[in-house]
């Protein structure tokens, strides 16, 4: 009896215990199965919210192609304004919204509107899902920004890039836009920075920017100033001619 009393006893001890620590542990087990449910359903919405503008990107593109050589009819245009304007407004934080956003910058550069050009571009510059595309934004930005008569701004957006695989695309804006403001010297030393900086990968672009290059004065080089003496002499030898 003494026994059986002794093992209630513990049962109850443990009753208690429990009742005093059962949140203790059990609310770390269910925090630790949240997160780790939460985590893979944000992931899997994640996923599906790519794949969703993934396949808004390739119905844009489809609605984007022309022959060779063609442009956008009216319609066309229209059309695929629109679905990149869905594509951004749905997916902005996306890869796909900042290439809508390029296209849509095309778009209002082929009908010469250049303000809302350079405001897509902008978008991408600042708000890219990564490096490499707000730098190809950065350089288009600098080539509109240009057309619209601010060359000392265009220069500075594409003043250096932070990446390798931009530096040549950069020089060559540069020598563009130099040889826009009429200095050929600058122009010229910019291509051949272009030339130097050019991927292996782009080695096909090398002969067009060196065209580029050709056109243009080399930067004159200034002659030594003669010291005192050199022009004494100089003097004496005009005398003796």
């Amino acid at each position: 009896m003494a026994e059986h009393l002794t093992e209630e006893e513990q049962v109850e001890a443990l009753k208690r215990w429990w009742n005093e620590n059962w949140l203790s542990i059990v609310l770390p087990v269910a925090l630790v199965l949240v997160g780790y449910f939460g985590w893979n359903g944000w992931n899997n919405h994640q996923l599906a919210e790519a794949q969703v503008a993934s396949d808004k990107f390739e119905g844009l593109s489809a609605a984007a192609e022309v022959e060779p050589g063609a442009a956008m009819s009216a319609e066309q245009k229209l059309t695929v304004s629109e679905l990149a304007q869905a594509l951004v407004a749905e997916h902005d934080d996306t890869l796909y919204a900042d290439m809508a956003n390029l296209l849509l910058a095309k778009l209002h550069v082929e009908d010469n509107q250049l303000d809302e050009a350079a405001a897509r571009l902008e978008m991408v510059v600042d708000n890219g899902a990564n490096e490499s595309i707000s730098q190809l934004a950065k350089a288009r930005l600098a080539r509109v920004v240009s057309a619209q008569g601010d060359n000392e701004a265009a220069l500075a957006l594409v003043s250096s890039a932070s990446s390798q695989a931009y530096k040549a695309l950069f020089a060559e804006i540069r020598g563009d836009i130099y040889l826009a403001q009429g200095d050929e010297g600058a122009a010229h030393t910019a291509y051949a920075d272009a030339l130097r900086a050019l991927p292996a990968s782009e080695f096909n672009r090398t002969s067009f920017i060196q065209l580029k290059q050709d056109s243009v004065a080399k930067p004159e080089v200034a002659s030594p100033e003669q010291s005192p003496v050199e022009e004494a002499a100089a003097g004496d030898a005009e005398g003796d001619a």
